[in-house]
Formats: C-alpha cells, structure tokens, sequence
C-alpha cells in the first residue's frame, strides 16, 4: 500500500494517533528555529490535518499546506473552517505546487521518511524559498524498527544525520545544522508486543543570497529568547516528549553524567535534570561554602541554583536571573515542588542584573554568557554585584582562535551557543578589564567531548573559567 492511500485511510483519526506518536514540544522547536514573523508566508509541506500549520497561524503567518491525501485536506479544512489565511493544495513532496522564490520559510515534519526521493523532496523546498529564508525539517533518527514499514508504510527507517546536513547543503543551503531536539517518537505495533522509541532531530539551514546584515543585540536576544521558550514550554521531561501514553524516562533526556557528578544530580527530580542545557559544571570548581550568597546568571531550569542551594545550606541563598519567563516558570514550579526556600529565581538579562552591588559571594553561569551579544556588560555586571573578595565560576563555550565565517550571522547559530561563542584568550581578557583577576580557564574540553556531536570539534571548546574581585589594596 502505498502511502498516500495509507493516510487516506487514517485522515479521519490522524490528530489523535499524532498525539500518541510525539509532542507538541517538536512544533515550539521548529518554529523556534525558524524564527519565522507575522505577516511572513510559509510553507507546511506533508501538512496531514495541521499540526504546524496551527503554530504558524497562531503566530500571524499565512501559510500554503501541501499534502498529497485529500482526505487529509479535507479534515485540515474542517479544523480551519474560520480561518482565511490558509491555502490548501494536494501535490507530493517531490514535485511542489508552489511557485519558485515565493515562501519566506519551509516546515516539512515527519515527512521526509514517507518519500520517495528525499533529496529531490529537499531541494524542492529549496526552490521555493526565497534568498534568506530557512528550511526547517524535523524527521526520525536512523532505527531498527522494521514494522513502521509494513503497518505505517515508513519508506525510510528514520535517517543518519549527516546525510540529512548533506543533502541540505548539497542542495544550497547554509548555515546547516542538524541537532536532537529531545524529543521521541513512540509508537506501539498493532501485530505484537512491539513499541518504538526513536528520537528526533531538527534540521535547519538557510538559503543564500538575501541583503541582510549582522544583527542587532534586540535581534539576538529575542531569537534566543524564542529558543529557549520552546524549550521551556515543552511537556514535561519526566515524560520526554514522547506523547499522551509516554515512551517512559529511560533514555528520553540527555546523559546529564557527562557533566555533572551522578551523585550530586540523583536526588533532583527529572523535571530538573531533563532540562538542564548547560556545557560543564561551575558549582563543583565554586567551592561553594555554607551560608555565602550565590548568584547564576542564565539559571534556566534551576539545576546549578539547586546543587548551589543545597551546598550554601539554609544560612546561605542562591538567586537565578533569567530573561526567558517561561524557564523562570519551570524554575519556580521545580523549587515549589522541592519546598526550597533558600533559592530565588528573578527575570532579566545579564547584562543589566536586577541584583544589589556587592550582594554576592559567588557567581555561577553554565553556557550562557556566549549567548550574549554585550560580553563586556556582562562581565561588568557581575564585578558589580560580587562583594570585594567575590568569586566567579563559569562553564562556557569558548574558540580556538576565531572561527571562519560564511556569509552573513544566521541568529539560529547564537541560540545555538555557536555563532557568539569568541576566543577563550579574548574571553579572558574581558575579564580582566572589567578587574577580575586571578582569571583562568580550568580546563577546557571540545564539544565532542561534551556533546557527542563532532561538528568543529577542536574548534569550538567547553571550558571551565575561574576570576576572582580583588580586595581593597
């Protein structure tokens, strides 16, 4: 069968089996990554009934939907029956029934593994973007699950992720990145006791050609405001994304033992655990001591304010500040849960610190400040807040020299804790000029090392950096 009748077959039931299968988390990612705007047009290919088309209308998009099931069509229809801001085409992957240079963005999620030529489906996305424009593509990591063949007619069991970048570069596009979205796909056979648990990546590039330039730091901060959000928003991890009937906890969320001592993390609940996006470490080389002040800056989901809390004890407190409402939301839920009450999580952004001068003994931040655009301000805010004496303690990503660049700065890459990352020497020297001093980097490992991932690996570097604020002479 192929799969087109397949999925005129199930249109009718498709919300609710898309449920059961992934998340909503995936939609807020891939939309996040577009950094799509109202008023844009963009295209949703492979659009069963409406999943992302629904995150784009919401966001004042209007949107073309391509699906080859009529069927499909025909229940997207009835679900927007009010809104006017959709238009609807049946036609294949391969061969789009949209004009070249005419959309500002492509989605195309869990299609490509249902084509039958997915390079030729990707470079027809490709043609129909306009110069600037990004191609958003979230799809099933290579598996061993052979019954998504025969019961859901997948032509593809999932894909190698350099194949994917591959193909998006071959096709012209730039500033590819193919990254886990931590999220799963689960889906249980219907002829036996088999359950599928795939992961799923995003990937994201952007056509050459448009007259942009580098942009501002409201751009930045918004695009890694946007980031982080989806993420923030995202079901919970105790769950992992993995639908209403769960996939369970194991092997859903990040192997946080690469960072952080397992010991230290076991009694943190999973919602914490799960959401912790950092590079390194800083509360272990803090040295932190019972009843000090300590202060993390980009504190997100709270992990490095919980470990720090439990050291400095009840004499102590630890405030988190954070510019994204939606972490500062999971933050509190997750303190609230714990019954903590030496832990304080503020909304803000590092480089102007809603925290008192010398309030702070010690000052912690985990793969954040390499996403601000201002490094001086931040450095100059945290000399502010620290008593004399104070210490800082920072995991960050870092470069080896400067990194090559290939046209102009894709805003993706600085959420991405890419494209703002600098060279640990110059990173050291901010420190110092904003008067830090015994400053260092501790030790430094390259994102393979951290990550698995070896893009750049060698280049781009997770290092460990301590400064100190000097006495009165």
């Amino acid at each position: 069968m192929a799969s087109k009748v397949y999925f005129d077959q199930i249109g009718s039931r498709w919300d609710e089996l898309r449920r059961s299968f992934f998340s909503e988390a995936v939609r807020d990612k891939a939309l996040a990554f577009a950094h799509v705007r109202p008023g844009q047009v963009a295209a949703d290919i492979g659009a069963g009934t409406g999943f992302l088309t629904e995150g784009l209308v919401r966001r004042g998009l209007r949107v073309i939907a391509v699906d080859q099931s009529a069927v499909m069509l025909d229940a997207m229809r009835q679900r927007f029956s009010t809104e006017d801001t959709i238009d609807y085409r049946q036609g294949d992957a391969e061969h789009l029934p949209i004009d070249d240079l005419s959309v500002d963005a492509v989605f195309a999620n869990m299609l490509l593994h249902h084509v039958e030529n997915p390079p030729k489906a990707i470079a027809e996305m490709v043609r129909i973007l306009k110069p600037g424009g990004r191609v958003v593509i979230t799809d099933l990591d290579e598996h061993n699950y052979t019954f998504l063949r025969d019961e859901q007619h997948d032509r593809w069991l999932g894909f190698k992720r350099a194949d994917v970048e591959h193909w998006l570069v071959e096709a012209g596009l730039e500033h590819v990145r193919v990254v886990d979205t931590r999220d799963h796909c689960c889906s249980a056979s219907t002829q036996g006791d088999q359950r599928a648990d795939v992961t799923i990546f995003a990937a994201v590039g952007r056509k050459a050609g448009a007259s942009t330039t580098e942009p501002d730091d409201a751009s930045i901060h918004d695009a890694v405001r946007q980031h982080y959000a989806a993420i923030a928003s995202a079901p919970s991890t105790s769950s992992c994304g993995c639908g209403s009937n769960g996939c369970g906890s194991d092997g859903c969320c990040s192997d946080q033992s690469l960072l952080y001592d397992p010991a230290l993390i076991a009694e943190l609940p999973v919602d914490v655990t799960g959401l912790s996006l950092g590079c390194g470490d800083p509360v272990s080389i803090a040295s932190l001591n019972p009843g000090e002040a300590v202060l993390d800056l980009g504190s997100g989901g709270g992990i490095d304010c919980f470990l720090a809390a439990r050291q400095v004890g009840e004499a102590g407190y630890v405030i988190g500040v954070d510019m994204t409402p939606e972490m500062i939301a999971r933050a509190n839920a997750s303190k609230a849960r714990m019954g903590l009450t030496n832990v304080e999580f503020r909304q803000g952004q590092i480089e102007a610190l809603p925290v008192d001068d010398e309030s702070i003994d010690v000052i912690l931040s985990n793969c954040v400040i390499n996403l601000s655009p201002d490094k001086r301000a931040v450095f100059r805010e945290a000399y502010r807040v620290l008593k004399p004496g104070g210490r800082l303690s920072v995991s960050d990503i870092v470069t080896e020299g400067t990194l090559p660049t290939h046209g102009d700065i894709d805003l993706t890459d600085w959420a991405a804790c890419v494209a703002g990352a600098i060279d640990v020497e110059a990173y050291l020297q901010l420190l110092r000029e904003a008067g830090f001093v015994d400053v260092k980097a501790v030790d430094k490992a390259t994102t393979a090392e951290v990550s698995g991932n070896s893009a750049q690996a060698g280049r781009i570097l997770s290092a460990r950096i301590t400064a100190r604020k000097p006495l009165p002479a």
